[in-house]
């Protein structure tokens, strides 16, 4: 599942990501495949989890997946020590949950506390596993999807925002600790994304599809694979003198007073 000329080489290496079973997660783990990489997809649902990593064996790359729910410290603790006798080069924190569209007074305990769990705690969890084994090695490379919504609040992501701007904040501070192990941890914010979770939002009305399509400066929505190139270019030794940064990749939304 190697990719032709241009393409970033990642040969024998090893990538954990998380939440790819669908979405961005799965052209995450899709893109490092084809660039060589060997996969281990740790996601909530096994059913989804095993599809990718059956769809990367089917077109010639290597991968398993683990069913692992990553808010929780001890299930993450369990799923990394299981890898830990083997390298890691690669850490890739996309797990998401869709708890948006109230505003602060309607807001639920319970979409709150998932919300943290899911969007900062376990990107935390991850990141504290995976750097044990990177520290170790005094190599390898993270990266944390964030969103533009880390950075450009929009009414109805109170429970979402404030996880992202930490993830973003979150990759500052554990790339300045990691760099002298040899570690680099980078960030990806994606704007309006045309994935299931888009749909799913479309379809509750959470948003108006037209509106957006209008204040983004190119014009369309993302696609999963462009996230995914952004994020095999920060793991790749294209970016060997990168850590700590954001990367947005949002057609110029957030490059405009509105949106």
């Amino acid at each position: 599942m190697k990719g032709g000329p241009g393409m970033s080489v990642l040969d024998a290496q090893t990538a954990v990501v998380t939440g790819a079973g669908s979405g961005l997660g799965r052209a995450i783990a899709m893109g490092l495949a084809r660039a060589g990489a060997r996969l281990v997809i740790m996601e909530l649902s096994p059913a989804s989890g095993a599809a990718t990593a059956e769809a990367i064996r089917a077109a010639g790359g290597d991968a398993i997946a683990m069913a692992v729910d990553v808010g929780d410290p001890g299930a993450v603790r369990e799923a990394f020590g299981s890898i830990a006798g083997t390298r890691l080069d690669i850490l890739v924190n996309c797990a998401g949950i869709s708890r948006i569209g109230d505003d602060v007074p309607d807001v639920a305990d319970e979409d709150w506390s998932d919300s943290l769990a899911v969007l900062q705690s376990a990107v935390f969890y991850c990141m504290r596993e995976a750097s044990k084994i990177m520290i170790r090695q005094r190599s390898g490379s993270i990266v944390n999807i964030a969103s533009i919504r880390g950075f450009s609040p929009m009414p109805g992501r109170i429970v979402y925002s404030p996880a992202k701007a930490a993830v973003i904040m979150m990759t500052r501070t554990a790339a300045g600790e990691l760099a002298r192990s040899g570690v680099r941890v980078n960030a990806v914010a994606p704007g309006f994304m045309k994935t299931p979770m888009h749909d799913e939002q479309v379809a509750a009305g959470v948003f108006d599809e037209g509106h957006y399509l209008e204040a983004i400066p190119m014009g369309r929505f993302g696609l999963p694979d462009e996230v995914a190139k952004a994020v095999r270019f920060l793991c790749s030794d294209d970016a060997s003198y990168i850590t700590g940064a954001c990367l947005v990749v949002d057609g110029g939304l957030t490059s405009v007073a509105i949106g």
